[in-house]
């Protein structure tokens, strides 16, 4: 080779290091570990390699991601070897100028990119600035790939994107869905499905709902809390009306897949979870159908598909339970809507607390199969709680309903009737605390606490340096104590609102107490107490958020559920988690029972 050709392809080589990396900086020096450098890498596809991963990196942080998400646009706009890496964290960046890179993975061949545009489209509609137009205009191509997709999860992730951007399309296409072969239907889709439905809110979709609000996959899961959400999102209007027949248990088709399921569905399983979501809506039509239900003694029989089982098999249990569960929530939804002023509802509930003959017979089978008192209990004490909260009983009622725990009906210790008094009593007393006027304390209060001395006697240990054996009156001897600072804090500010607003403030007032304020600032109706009972809401423990929620519900308006929704958030981060659980439900009913008010 000649000198000059040696010459001329060192030039060659020079020029192509110039204009590959620069005249001043080459390849060798684009530091992507600063910003600077991952930039320049991005924009000259210099180091890809170094550079993607620490763009990856950022995936769950995506507030430091904004700075490259233009050149990551750009980079995948001109394609290159990683580009499901980067329409990924440009998914992920939630920044609408990422609208033009997700545009374009729509049309891409690899399906994980076709993912990443509907996940993309999705958590863009909680970003700031982002457009709606644009979305709906990919998610509309997304829609169009749908059933060419050979893939579930893929056809499930278009879907999604229902749960986030309003479409009727999509409403459509989830509608049908849960109307097609269902059995056959991966339950990741069905499930989503009725998500999108909660979202979408079309009126249309109610019959779809209820058919399929039980389906049950081969595994055991359910549709329920999927369905039931999406049907509380819906009008009240709309909705209540169906979930009443399905009540009443005149829904044909409900009924026909009740029969066709003994063995997870019964009547019963339909008045429980339709008495909660009734009572949510607030929905005053559906008190004497409650009362219906509560009030009809014929005895419960045990279904037929039972009697071949064996007495030790759980359904056995499962169905004495939601004997018990069914007709509890009904009181519970009886309390909720209100029955205020109601002489029916008071002879139902004061024989249902009385435990009368026709009751006892009524779930005979169901006490019998459980062994125990529970199914008592729940319905007398929850009776009580329901008259003593809509103001149904006079004082020398409420003593004479406690000193009906003398009875003798109390005595037997081998059918567990002391445990049964205690149970009642601890509950009495403590729903008689919440609900409590003044002077109370010298009368229910101290008609309780005189039978510390008999009835609710704990027996002195034989020795005293003995471990304390439980017993049966151990709870109702200290709740008895408990309680009292709510009733005393009754005798104060009787009906004041302003006093219970104001005895909130000291930092250590007693938990019964709490819930005591708590449960009058909500019968004060003045919403300017619906702060007062949020920012109280994180002290309150399982039994207390019973209260603080219904006190929201009397004192919210539909204004208030975007304050809701942030509480609920705000609660997630610094709640105990355990109380959290509990709380979530309830804040996620109250939401729907301020949506359902007229304004």
């Amino acid at each position: 080779m000649t000198i000059k050709n040696r010459g001329i392809q060192r030039f060659i080589s020079l020029a192509m290091i110039v204009v590959g990396c620069g005249f001043l900086a080459g390849c060798s020096q684009i530091d992507v570990t600063t910003e600077e450098g991952l930039l320049k890498a991005l924009k000259t596809r210099q180091k890809l390699d170094k550079a993607i991963p620490k763009i990856s990196g950022m995936i769950t942080r995506p507030d430091e991601m904004k700075t490259y998400v233009p050149a990551l646009v750009e980079l995948y706009n001109n394609g290159s070897s990683f580009d499901r890496e980067v329409i990924q964290a440009l998914a992920a960046s939630r920044d609408p100028a990422a609208y033009p890179a997700l545009k374009k993975a729509v049309s891409s061949p690899d399906y994980k990119q076709v993912m990443q545009a509907a996940m993309g489209i999705k958590d863009l509609q909680n970003a700031e600035g982002h457009n709606d137009a644009e979305a709906k205009e990919i998610q509309a191509s997304l829609l169009s790939l749908y059933d060419k997709q050979v893939n579930p999860e893929v056809q499930r992730v278009i879907l999604e994107t229902g749960t986030t951007i309003k479409s009727d399309a999509i409403t459509q296409k989830a509608i049908a869905v849960l109307t097609g072969k269902i059995d056959d239907t991966p339950f990741s889709l069905l499930r989503t499905s009725c998500d999108v439905l909660a979202f979408q809110k079309d009126p249309k979709a109610v019959d779809t709902l209820m058919r399929v609000v039980y389906h049950q996959d081969g595994v055991g899961r359910t549709l329920t809390t999927n369905c039931t959400r999406a049907l509380l999102a819906l009008d009240k209007a709309v909705v209540a009306p169906v979930l009443l027949k399905a009540y009443k248990l005149e829904n044909k088709e409900l009924m026909q897949y009740v029969e066709a399921h003994p063995d997870t569905l019964t009547p019963e399983t339909l008045r429980n979870n339709t008495a909660n979501a009734l009572a949510l809506y607030r929905y005053e039509e559906a008190v004497e159908p409650m009362l219906d239900y509560i009030s009809n003694t014929r005895t419960i029989p045990v279904p037929g598909t039972l009697a071949i089982r064996p007495p030790t098999d759980p359904a056995w249990q499962m169905w004495a339970s939601l004997v018990g569960v069914a007709a509890q929530s009904t009181l519970f939804s009886l309390n909720d809507i209100g029955v205020r002023n109601n002489e029916r509802a008071k002879t139902v509930l004061m024989d249902i607390f009385n435990w009368t003959t026709p009751y006892q017979a009524k779930f005979k089978n169901a006490i019998e199969l459980t062994g125990t008192t529970n199914i008592e209990v729940s319905q007398r004490v929850n009776a009580f709680r329901t008259l003593r909260e809509n103001d149904l009983l006079s004082n020398a009622e409420i003593l004479e309903m406690i000193n009906s725990l003398k009875g003798e009906e109390f005595l037997d210790e081998r059918t567990w009737r002391p445990y049964a008094r205690a149970s009642i009593a601890t509950d009495m007393i403590t729903y008689c605390s919440v609900t409590s006027k003044a002077g109370d304390t010298g009368t229910i209060w101290a008609a309780f606490n005189a039978m510390k001395a008999n009835e609710f006697k704990v027996p002195e240990p034989e020795d005293p340096d003995a471990p304390k054996v439980p017993h049966y009156n151990d709870s109702i001897f200290a709740r008895i104590d408990a309680v009292k600072p709510a009733f005393e804090l009754a005798d104060k500010c009787d009906t004041n609102a302003a006093c219970y607003a104001e005895a909130l403030k000291n930092p250590n007032i007693d938990g019964y107490a709490r819930v005591k304020a708590i449960y009058e600032l909500g019968l004060s109706g003045d919403h300017n107490y619906f702060s007062t009972v949020c920012d109280q809401y994180k002290n309150l423990d399982v039994f207390g958020q019973l209260y603080g929620t219904k006190a929201l519900a009397q004192l919210g308006t539909k204004a208030d559920v975007e304050t809701i929704k942030e509480l609920n958030k705000t609660l997630a981060r610094e709640m105990n988690q355990i109380q959290y659980q509990a709380a979530k439900p309830n804040l996620e009913g109250l939401v729907t029972t301020l949506e359902s008010k007229a304004k």
